[in-house]
Parts: structure tokens; sequence; C-alpha cells
């Protein structure tokens, strides 16, 4: 039996740490009956801490998967080291939704909702890739044929289903916005207070209800000091990527490069 809590009693997000619990069940479940079995699609910092920990068993391996290289949110699949990797089936599928409406633009939130809509978890959806007139949908292979099936209209227009091929994925380019300035120092609030165009207090606030992650990672410490190239999330005011850090000014306050997604 291995102990869940010696593994995860560093892990401070909840929803991070019952994914993890879950892992091990998983781990576990291979070890005891010599089968093959796929985690949730995790976020990087899940994966990295899932990871590190299977690397301490010897008798078993995985491969990570989210359908393209550079995928976000990913899949592992857990086997005994004695099955060649090649021969493992692969956990994930790619659904090609295109949008029969040409009048109508179509977001990520917009299809991300409506396959929610269906009863699914969003632990069962992977990255989802928006084009001009359709999208590709990364999911557990498990769940397919139910989407292929259930899905007929995303944001109220109608759309087309099929499976599609790995290799006709191609990342969408990601438009962002620069925001430059300065801050008083390379506190969680003070960043997000330039970067989310809002006072130091309600970005306080935004941080203590745990609507805020740096790196993936839920945190409620206003005073996370970050470093360049961390990602912070918060919830309703997108992604902001640390660009670059200049000198301080003549006033002590620091230069930054801020990149938000739009």
């Amino acid at each position: 039996m291995i102990d869940h809590e010696k593994y995860t009693r560093h892990i401070q997000d909840p929803g991070a740490k019952e994914r993890v619990v879950k892992a091990l069940g998983k781990v576990e479940g291979v070890l005891k009956n010599h089968d093959i079995r796929s985690t949730e699609f995790l976020t990087p910092y899940e994966q990295q801490q899932i990871i590190g920990i299977i690397n301490g068993f010897q008798e078993v391996t995985y491969k990570i998967e989210g359908g393209y290289q550079g995928a976000e949110r990913q899949m592992i699949t857990i086997f005994h080291d004695y099955l060649p990797g090649d021969t493992v089936p692969s956990s994930v599928a790619v659904i090609k939704i295109r949008n029969k409406d040409r009048f109508k633009t179509l977001s990520h939130r917009d299809y991300l909702g409506s396959v929610l809509n269906l009863g699914l978890s969003r632990e069962k959806i992977g990255d989802i890739l928006v084009h001009e007139d359709y999208c590709h949908l990364i999911v557990d292979h498990e769940i397919r044929d139910y989407i292929l099936f259930q899905l007929k209209k995303v944001g109220n227009a109608p759309v087309e289903l099929e499976l599609d091929d790995f290799e006709n994925i191609r990342a969408p380019e990601e438009a962002v916005r620069k925001i430059s300035g300065s801050v008083s120092s390379l506190r969680l609030d003070a960043v997000i207070s330039l970067g989310c165009k809002l006072s130091r207090r309600d970005a306080q606030a935004l941080i203590k209800k745990g609507d805020v992650k740096v790196n993936f990672q839920e945190t409620v410490k206003i005073a996370q000091e970050l470093q360049q190239g961390d990602q912070i999330s918060a919830k309703g005011f997108g992604r902001i990527h640390v660009q670059s850090l200049g000198n301080q000014t003549k006033s002590g306050r620091i230069k930054i490069i801020l990149e938000k997604l739009l």
C-alpha cells in the first residue's frame, strides 16, 4: 500500500492534491494487476508532481500525451516497464469541430462550455485549439464517441464533428497584449494589480479567494515573489506571462514587461 500522505503533504492546491492521489491509485493498480491505467488530463504542475512520483517506482514507467507537441493539458499512461511503450495504446483522441454558421465566430469558451454541458468533467478534456471556422478538441479516448454523437451545436451554431489525425493538429498563434510598467516589488499582488488593472486591495482579495494560480498551482500568498518566466492565471482576468524584468528606477521601482493573453 502506497503512503499517499508521504507523496502529497507538500501540495497546497486541493484540486492538484486530489488528482495526485488518484494517480497514486493508478500506480497501485498497475503494480497489483499488471495492467495499463491512465490519469485524467493534468496541468503542467500536476504532470511534474506525478512524474516525479512514478520515477520513484522501479517496476513502472509511463508515457505522456496531449495530442500534439507543446500541449499544455496532458494525460499520463502508467504501465509496467517490461511493456514496450509503442505497444501501449493512446489514451487521447482528437475531434475536429467545424462551425457551419459562417456568420458566427466561436470562441474557446463557446466550445468548452458546450462540451461541458453534455455532462462531462473538465478533466476529460485536454487542449482546445480554436481556428477561424473550426477547432481541434483533444479528449480522453473513452468519451470520444459520446461527444461525436451528442454534440450538435456550439453557442447556438450548428456544428459538424469528425475524428481527426494527430498530424493534422496545428496550434493557433496566440494573441497577446504587452503591458509595460513598474512595480514596487515582485510580489504577486503588485504584478496582478498592474496586469489586471486592479487596485492593490482588489488584487489581494482576488488572491485570498483562491482565484489565482502561479505556474498552474493555486496560491493564496499575496506576497509570493515572482520571477521572469512565471505564468499567472486570475479567474475572470485571463493569463499573464512575466516576460522580462528590467532595472530599478531612481525611485526604487522595478521595470517589468507582461504579456496578457487576449
